[in-house]
């Protein structure tokens, strides 16, 4: 925890214009040791915090025998922690109870910080006054695909809400990008359901934000629309019986009861927490990238790239890159460190990502899983995110391989600094 915080104090906390404070909460008191490394950590104010029994504790109407058989199956399978009965607890309570905690009554905006997370790059503007000069109410700086083992249920108790208590969804709310479209793969578990092309079948494809990193209205998540919504998943067992945890609570909720136009995703911040990760782009080097290559490939040309460019044949090192490919990319991966040293509006200690690198991170490579045909934050950014290319005819050819049996690509790679295009 230690390190997580001398990183935010680092790159953001530590102005003097900011230095905002810190609050810890717990299902035990901590220790004293605990709370004196904290406090040497930081120059706010630091509250520790020990959360009540009732918001972390197996509720009266879950059958306790159904759960201790279900987490062990769950398990079993390859759900991540799913065993683990105080992981349900902390799904459960970070889906909902977080925001009536007491200590947090007199706060306007939660930033969600774990243990042993890294933070790339300097934050050099005050993100709660970003949020709320900007009538922002929610901020992700990742969309994933989930497990959909973890919550087979969570979708039917959200239609039903919903059925029960429209009048809370919002006017203006988008959750079109949460839903499957004839375009997606699905080979194993169903057949496609004859819906036009683009279009809607109105089933949840398991795309999330990644809540690991979150900024956030409080006011939001103690609103009538958020409590009635959690409490109706809370009544039906599903934080028990199943490991539905609070990521996709939270983008549904804020998918059905917010506007679009009031979720920010912040690109700039870099960020990562195991597996996942993601480093935003660069200012020095996006103007000249997009100049050089309008149109076509950033630098991560494919073998048939090269060849046309030069109209020769290049030496092949390994099944996929060019000698002259390779040269290239340790070259911009030099550059791209020395660049950073140089920038004062985005210190970065890490090396550009395409923004589709965080797309599965928490599905099996093996999974039979439908899975949607564009990248989660694709299908949230919508408009030119998801425009495609056709890369060759051949699929069997180098380019046809690395893109996929599809043989699509990407237009944008996600260096834009602009959230919406």
């Amino acid at each position: 925890m230690v390190a997580s915080i001398l990183q935010v104090e680092s790159r953001f906390n530590g102005r003097d214009t900011h230095q905002y404070d810190w609050v810890f909460f717990n299902n035990e008191e901590f220790t004293l040791e605990f709370q004196a490394a904290i406090t040497k950590a930081t120059k706010s104010r630091c509250f520790f915090e020990r959360i009540p029994k009732a918001h972390w504790s197996t509720p009266l109407w879950v059958d306790e025998t159904r759960f201790d058989v279900g987490r062990q199956f769950m398990g079993g399978i390859g759900v991540g922690k799913a065993w683990l009965q105080s992981y349900h607890h902390m799904c459960r309570w970070n889906a909902g109870f977080f925001a009536l905690e007491e200590r947090l009554a007199d706060y306007d905006w939660y930033w969600r910080v774990e243990p042993a997370v890294k933070f790339h790059c300097d934050i050099n503007y005050d993100v709660f006054r970003f949020m709320e000069e900007n009538n922002m109410t929610y901020g992700f700086n990742m969309a994933i695909l989930d497990d959909a083992r973890s919550f087979p249920s969570l979708w039917e108790q959200t239609k039903a809400f919903i059925e029960q208590n429209s009048e809370l969804v919002d006017n203006d709310a988008d959750f079109n990008w949460l839903l499957y479209t004839a375009n997606d793969e699905d080979d194993v578990i169903r057949p496609h359901t004859g819906t036009a092309k683009g279009s809607s079948d109105g089933e949840y494809n398991n795309c999330q934000f990644y809540s690991n990193f979150e900024i956030g209205s409080l006011d939001f998540f103690r609103s009538k629309a958020h409590m009635a919504y959690f409490n109706h998943l809370d009544q039906a067992g599903g934080f028990y019986y199943e490991r539905l945890g609070d990521a996709p609570v939270h983008t549904l909720s804020v998918s059905l009861f917010l506007p679009k136009s009031k979720v920010w995703y912040f690109r700039d911040i870099g960020y990562s927490h195991g597996s996942c990760e993601q480093c935003p782009p660069h200012e020095d080097e996006l103007e000249e990238v997009i100049d050089s290559h309008p149109n076509g490939p950033l630098p991560r040309d494919t073998k048939e790239a090269e060849v046309k460019a030069h109209g020769t044949q290049s030496v092949v090192v390994g099944p996929f890159e060019t000698l002259g490919f390779q040269h290239r990319r340790w070259k911009t991966i030099a550059q791209d460190v020395e660049r950073q040293k140089g920038i004062p509006g985005l210190s970065c200690g890490c090396t550009v990502s395409a923004i589709d690198n965080n797309n599965a991170r928490l599905v099996p490579y093996e999974s039979k899983q439908r899975k949607p045909s564009d990248t989660c934050i694709r299908k949230f950014l919508g408009g030119k995110w998801l425009a495609r290319k056709d890369m060759v005819s051949d699929i069997n050819s180098v380019a046809g391989i690395a893109a996929g049996s599809a043989g699509m690509e990407y237009v944008l790679d996600g260096r834009n600094m602009v959230s919406f295009q």
